[in-house]
């Protein structure tokens, strides 16, 4: 007769908790408060209590709670997570346990913080189609697509849902960067939003981008299929590389500006990779003219990474350095202390990234550099702010006081312009950036 088996803990196995559903989680959602800052152009959200939820992951089973913390999760000190865990901020099956509870498979692990969402853009939500499947908008730049890092409600399907707009049941089809503005499909019933992301994955539907870029591109159309390789899926930094996943974009001026040495470009993305068209355009030697990450010399050096990088690991380096953080408006919040040397991701590291979450609210740096947007797996729920008394464990976030974003730090010269399928086809207006007599300076 085999040997039984035994628990890694000695403690009883409490009943099976199951794993949050959708409905579950958005039954404890409490709404959020809005305020808009009509001076500032800025959509702000008071702060609450949000607790994050994921089921123990196979390789935390057998080990301590607190040393899970402490080496998954480090953004924050070692003590911060051996205080969350004796103040019951860090929960195991909602209860709190010791420092050494000893997590096992069908673990329930909770974590509640105090959230202090970023401001974004307050600009008009536009709506380009709508019927009864379909939601199809014109989103505003500086507003990320869906919750991910810092941002929950403060999100284009966040705001959605807000009063003003009144949507209930939205489910995201594509997705387009924070900073980048543009068509957004936006599906109101599951099954449509199956039907167009089939046809996404089958690359039956024709995208069509413009970008303003750095100098006077050439006249005659440009194929690019030069291969993209993640540097860091938690930095979110790419870059060209024979090692890369393959990709193709086309791009073809649309016009110059001489006063600014900038070109107004269509692009054609092919492929689907993240950041496709700003690392192609970066390759090509026109870097899309304010991007904070593509344009910036501080990372990539006084060429701006022009037919490729030769030291990725001297980028990931850079990436570091609390200037470029500044230049991208958030250089108040710290990189995780690991910068992980250049790999190859796999599907298993995206959705390890993914539960960076729970650890808190401050590990956010995928979220900063706007690439890698993940919901967590399992869900999470808000609650007011005074949902938790004040306690002997404060709010470290309540003390701190964050400038806004300029401006200048919530866009950058990327628009989603057209998307079509199989009999449909919807287009926006134009930025104001991408006509010709355009001079803002760079």
């Amino acid at each position: 007769m085999g040997k039984k088996r035994t628990h890694a803990s000695d403690e009883p196995r409490p009943a099976k908790i199951r794993k949050p559903t959708a409905a579950d989680l958005e039954a404890e959602q409490s709404p959020p408060e809005f305020i808009i800052d009509e001076e500032k152009g800025l959509r702000r959200v008071v702060p609450y209590w949000f607790t994050h939820r994921t089921m123990a992951k196979g390789r935390w089973w057998g080990r301590k709670v607190l040393e899970v913390f402490q080496k998954e999760f480090q953004d924050q000190p070692p003590d911060y997570y051996k205080r969350a865990i004796e103040a019951g901020k860090i929960s195991v099956n909602h209860e709190q346990k010791s420092i050494d509870y000893v997590l096992r498979n069908g673990d329930l692990v909770s974590h509640s913080t105090h959230r202090h969402e970023p401001p974004v853009s307050n600009a008009n939500i536009s709506i380009v189609f709508q019927d009864d499947d379909l939601l199809v908008i014109d989103k505003p730049p500086g507003i990320p697509v869906h919750p991910s890092g810092r941002y929950n409600h403060n999100t284009v399907l966040g705001i959605l849902k807000a009063p003003e707009y009144g949507f209930k049941n939205l489910f995201s089809v594509n997705r387009i960067d924070r900073l980048t503005s543009g068509i957004l499909l936006v599906a109101l019933r599951k099954d449509k939003a199956a039907e167009l992301a089939a046809q996404l994955a089958d690359r039956t539907v024709e995208k069509t981008y413009l970008s303003r870029v750095k100098g006077r591109f050439p006249s005659e159309p440009i194929h690019c299929a030069e291969p993209i390789l993640v540097l860091s899926n938690k930095l979110g930094v790419n870059t060209v590389s024979p090692e890369g996943r393959p990709c193709e974009t086309n791009f073809t001026l649309l016009n110059y500006n001489p006063e600014t040495d900038t070109s107004v470009v269509v692009c054609e993305p092919k492929t689907g990779r993240t950041h496709q068209i700003r690392v192609h355009l970066q390759f090509l030697g026109y870097p899309i003219a304010n991007d904070p990450i593509y344009c910036n010399t501080d990372l990539w050096g006084p060429d701006l990474g022009k037919g490729g990088v030769k030291d990725p690991q001297q980028v990931m380096e850079n990436i570091k350095n609390a200037k470029f953080l500044a230049d991208l408006g958030e250089g108040v919040i710290d990189l995780p202390s690991v910068v992980p040397a250049v790999e190859k991701v796999t599907a298993q590291q995206i959705s390890d990234a993914s539960e960076e979450t729970i650890g808190s609210e401050t590990a956010a740096t995928a979220d900063i550099l706007n690439v890698n947007e993940k919901t967590l797996d399992s869900g999470s729920s808000s609650k007011p702010a005074d949902a938790h008394p004040a306690d002997a464990f404060p709010c470290a976030e309540c003390a701190i006081t964050r400038p806004d974003p300029l401006p200048s730090q919530l866009r950058i010269f990327l628009h989603s312009w057209k998307y079509s399928g199989q009999g449909w086809a919807y287009e926006t207006k134009m930025p104001e950036w991408a006509e010709e007599t355009f001079s803002e300076k760079q």
